[in-house]
Order: C-alpha cells, then sequence, then structure tokens
C-alpha cells in the first residue's frame, strides 16, 4: 500500500519495468537481512470500506522472499474478501521456503480489536507489526511492546499456597484467598484463580507505571518524536505519551497451561473426587513423585487444543477476564493497556520459575508458548487445533493473540495447499486472530540438534520470529522438537 502508487507512476512512465521493480525489492531483503531478524513487512490488507487492498507488489514480494529463501520477516494481512489466489500463494510461500513466513493476521478480527481501545476506523484498517507480531500503527503510535510481562499460571500455584509461591516459598506476591482445602465447588475455587489473575495483572500494570517516568528522562527518542504523528503538536517525546496513539501492551502468559490445570481439576476431584486439592498440592509440591499419576493427569482430562468446549472455554474465559481487568486498569492508573496472549522467549523464564503444574507440566519445565497448545497435548488433528484457537476472544486483543502451529511438510505440498488455505479461511471466519507455521518434521529437527554443521541454513519459527535451529538454546531446541507435528 505504501510503495504502489510510486511503483505505478514509475511503470506508467517507463522509468521502470517488472522486472526491474522486483530486483529492487529483492536489494531490499538483501540490505535489511540479518540472523536475528525481527526488521518486519507486510503485505496485503484492507481499505476503509472493508475491500482487499493486494496488489502487484504484494504477489512480488511473496515471490522475493521464496526466491532468495533466507529469514525475511513478512507477515500478511488478510480478510475474507482478500482474494483466494492471493491466500494459495501465500500459503505456498510458507510450504516452499519452510522458514515460519509468511505469517498471517486477520483483519476482520484485528480491526475491530483496535478499534474497541479507541483507535480510529482508518487508522485500524492502517495497522502492521513490529518486532514479532506486536501490533502498531505506522507513524502514529508508541505501542511499548512486550512491556508488560505475567505468567498466569501462577495464579493457581498462588491459590493452592493461600497467596505464596510454592516454587519459593518465602516470598507471598499473590492474594490470601483461603486454605485449598476450604474450597468445596469448582466455582469457588475458579473465582480464588480469576481474583489471583487480576493481582498478578494488577502488580504488571503497577510496575509499568512505576517506570514509565524513569523510561522518559532517561529514554528520549528525539529522532523517533519527528518522524511520529503528534509529538511535535503535543510538544511531548515519543517515550512520554507525545503519539497519536500511546499504549502498553500487557502479555498473557501460560494460558493453556491454566486452563489444562483448571479442567484436571475439576475431573478428578469435583466430577470423579479421585483425590483431594490437598492430595492435588502434596502431588506437586513433591513434584509428580508417582509417574503413573502424572501420565493420568495428562492422558485422561481433556487439554487445550483438541476442540474440546470444557477445556477450550476456560482459555476464552481467562482471556476475556484479562481483558476486563485491563479495562479497569487503564482506568486506575490512567494508562492505555493493551492485551497481548502472547510469551515471546519467556516460556522457558516463566517454566524455570513456576513449580509443577495439575496439567502434568513438571516444576521448571517450560509452559506453552502463548495460545499454542502445551507442546504435545494437541493430538486430535490440525483442524482440532484451529477450532480450539478460533474460540478464543480474539477481537479483545488488540496487542495480538498469537499462535503457532506445526505442521509436517509433507502435509504442506503444493497439492494440499487449497485445503489448507481453506481450513485457515474458515478458522479465521470463526475468530482465528493471528497463526504462523512450522513446515519441518521432527526428525529433521532431532538430527540438526545433534548435527548443527549440516543444517547451518535451516530455520525455523521460535515465538513471533524465525530464527536458524542451531543458534537456539537447547531448551528452546527442545521445545520445537516436543511441539506436535500435525500430518
Amino acid at each position: 500500500q505504501i510503495f504502489y502508487p510510486y511503483y505505478k507512476a514509475d511503470l506508467e512512465a517507463g522509468r521502470i519495468t517488472k522486472e526491474d521493480a522486483f530486483e529492487l525489492i529483492c536489494c531490499l531483503w538483501i540490505k535489511l537481512y540479518r540472523d536475528y531478524d525481527v526488521q518486519q513487512s507486510c503485505v496485503g490488507g484492507t481499505d476503509e470500506n472493508g475491500n482487499s487492498t493486494v496488489n502487484d507488489l504484494s504477489y512480488m514480494m511473496l515471490d522475493a522472499a521464496e526466491q532468495l529463501n533466507f529469514i525475511r520477516c513478512m507477515s500478511v494481512r488478510f480478510s475474507q474478501k482478500t482474494e483466494p489466489e492471493f491466500m494459495r500463494r501465500a500459503m505456498e510461500v510458507v510450504g516452499h521456503v519452510q522458514k515460519g513466513i509468511p505469517f498471517f493476521f486477520n483483519d476482520d478480527v484485528m480491526i475491530p480489536a483496535l478499534e474497541s481501545v479507541g483507535i480510529s476506523h482508518k487508522d485500524a484498517c492502517n495497522y502492521t507489526q513490529i518486532g514479532c507480531v506486536e501490533t502498531v500503527i505506522p507513524g502514529k503510535s508508541n505501542p511499548h511492546a512486550v512491556t508488560g510481562e505475567t505468567n498466569l499460571l501462577k495464579a493457581l500455584e498462588y491459590v493452592f499456597c493461600n497467596g505464596n509461591s510454592m516454587m519459593y516459598p518465602e516470598f507471598a506476591p499473590g492474594l490470601k484467598t483461603g486454605e485449598v482445602e476450604t474450597f468445596e465447588t469448582f466455582e469457588q475455587l475458579y473465582q480464588a484463580v480469576l481474583a489471583q489473575v487480576d493481582r498478578i495483572l494488577d502488580l504488571t500494570c503497577s510496575k509499568v507505571k512505576k517506570y514509565r517516568i524513569p523510561s522518559i528522562h532517561n529514554a528520549p527518542r528525539p529522532y523517533k518524536s519527528l518522524l511520529s504523528e503528534g509529538c511535535m503538536e503535543s510538544g511531548r517525546d515519543f517515550n512520554d505519551a507525545g503519539c497519536v496513539y500511546d499504549y502498553y501492551q500487557i502479555m498473557f502468559g501460560g494460558v493453556p497451561n491454566l486452563a489444562d490445570s483448571l479442567a484436571v481439576i475439576r475431573k478428578f476431584v469435583y466430577e470423579e473426587k479421585r483425590y483431594t486439592l490437598s492430595e492435588i498440592k502434596r502431588i506437586l509440591e513433591e513434584d509428580f513423585p508417582d509417574e503413573a499419576v502424572r501420565a493420568e493427569l495428562i492422558n485422561h482430562a481433556p487439554k487445550f487444543g483438541n476442540d474440546i468446549d470444557e477445556v477450550d472455554s476456560i482459555a476464552a474465559d481467562i482471556i476475556d477476564h484479562g481483558c476486563t481487568t485491563l479495562e479497569k486498569l487503564s482506568e486506575t492508573y490512567g494508562l492505555s493497556f493493551h492485551a497481548q496472549p502472547f510469551t515471546y522467549l519467556w516460556m522457558v523464564d516463566h517454566g524455570n520459575t513456576s513449580a509443577a503444574s495439575p496439567d502434568g507440566r513438571r516444576k521448571g519445565e517450560i509452559i506453552a508458548y502463548s495460545v499454542s497448545p502445551m507442546q504435545g497435548r494437541d493430538f486430535s488433528g490440525l483442524t482440532a487445533v484451529f477450532n480450539s484457537i478460533s474460540k478464543l476472544p480474539s477481537v479483545r486483543t488488540p496487542g495480538t493473540t498469537s499462535a503457532i502451529i506445526e505442521v509436517d511438510p509433507k502435509l504442506f505440498s503444493d497439492s494440499n495447499i487449497g485445503m489448507l488455505t481453506d481450513i485457515l479461511m474458515e478458522s479465521a471466519a470463526r475468530g482465528l486472530g493471528n497463526v504462523q507455521f512450522n513446515t519441518i518434521d521432527a526428525d529433521t529437527l532431532i538430527d540438526a540438534q545433534k548435527n548443527p554443521e549440516r543444517y547451518n541454513n535451516l530455520a525455523v519459527r521460535v515465538s513471533g520470529v524465525s530464527q536458524k535451529f542451531n543458534l537456539l538454546s537447547r531448551p528452546l531446541q527442545d521445545h520445537i522438537i516436543g511441539r506436535t507435528k500435525h500430518r
């Protein structure tokens, strides 16, 4: 949309050919190349009337990504009105490049989400991404990307310990919600968990507020201020709420694990009465001393990512509740907080500091990436994963509801592209906000871990960013290997 008027004028004046333009795009992609590539480019999109803005350059940029075949961070914006042939071409590039690019944002979800937090329709239609999946209005906003980092799984840990940390008993970051034995119904327990979620979000937003003033004084952005609409008019720096839109993206981590854990408790404690809450607490404190018990909790209770309403609805409600809480906290602290169900790489760090959880996750083990199912727990197929994620209230999360889906490269063959595109479009119609694909089989990844020198150019989608596999830490490599590869 930005380049097209210049391209069209040069083409009509005979100053350039399509071949020349394609070469320039390739040169730009090479110029922007980094091993760690979060310099975003975006193609596709929707205008103010809801019509597709796909043009010749949209296709050229996809072609450049395919032909250069290196990590070049690229997203595709689409809606139900986007040309089917363009969507098929974008999905072909995913399968051909096999580096997790491009990835996809649903305008039918993202534009209303942005409008819900006060961004005008015109500006919302011009959204794009920076870094990984962080939403920005180009030249008009400071999103304070990945500012507020949370792990909502800790809410259940605090409930079990009446506000204390099970991992670090000397600390009491949570609320006093009562001894765990006093929760006679699942609803009582669930309300205590939501109260702890509120506490976590409040602590996070208060920390953002606390560090806002030092960031203004210690990190002024004069050059950025000159380039951002609103700063000159208001006389305020980019980091001092000078832009037209100034908001803070608050990350929701651990939601799939929390939903899975609550589903386990509802089934085994309150419905089947196989365990008491005190017994579950002891099992967690001892980090699953009996592997048979752990296997039972993993395999015989519903897990997010399998299109099972009784657990998917918990995940959706947690996010919905968190969004409502952020609206209240925005008023309390006089700042605009946007929900962002996204973990970046911190699912490793948050897992390291989290006790064992009822979903079968051991003490210190990595938590789920963003809203993707906990690795290895989505066993009902590709459409089931899409269905589960599509149930989340992404229209309330303007910071983006991020998900990575692992697909075996055999499934991402050209003969299947039409089917995969149809699945994506149907999921988008049901509410899917964002999706990213990995298309490397587990055997290749395992061999690459053992013999990194043979796979210097192997790249994967990590957490909103693509990266060479041999540059990742061992825990991240294990995490990606452990994700279900849908066939």
